[in-house]
């Protein structure tokens, strides 16, 4: 039986993945998985893209950083649109509450896009913290507790 990463356990993990002054690209691992084979491979491609943003960002290639953002925005609605689909499936109890959860992120990712997009002063280290804080506490913690709704071992 596999044991499930609690979520202050990942929070430190990715909140000081940091070797020598640079973060460090997330990994995904086993740990993460709800147990569904679209949900996990669409976390897979949103660790790819926040890694790519990240890249981007200790190169300081403005224009890569830009795309990046595009592309992980485009894919967040995507996952977004999917994983509700799924939870509908499964009759996942707490489907309204983790809507509005996505419909926050989205606002906050496209204010963040918007800045970007209007050249606004932005922080880019707190952009990054941003993306990390949105893998730990939506992924790690709110798609979590889909988990036994996919697996078969729900509770109601």
């Amino acid at each position: 039986m596999r044991t499930q990463m609690d979520g202050h356990e990942l929070l430190k993990v990715l909140s000081s993945n940091k070797l020598g002054g640079h973060k460090m690209t997330i990994e995904w691992n086993d740990k993460l998985s709800v147990g569904n084979e679209a949900i996990d491979e669409d976390h897979k491609h949103l660790v790819k893209l926040i890694n790519a943003y990240e890249k981007a960002v200790s190169e300081n290639n403005l224009k890569v950083l830009g795309l990046a953002f595009t592309a992980l925005e485009k894919y967040a609605h995507e996952h977004f649109e999917r994983e509700e689909k799924i939870q509908q499936a499964v009759h996942y109890p707490h489907r309204n509450s983790h809507r509005e959860a996505h419909k926050a992120l989205l606002q906050a990712v496209e204010a963040k896009h918007k800045q970007i997009e209007n050249h606004e002063k932005i922080n880019i280290e707190e952009l990054s913290s941003f993306l990390r804080s949105w893998l730990i506490d939506h992924v790690v913690k709110e798609d979590m507790k889909l988990k036994p709704y996919l697996t078969g071992g729900r509770t109601q």
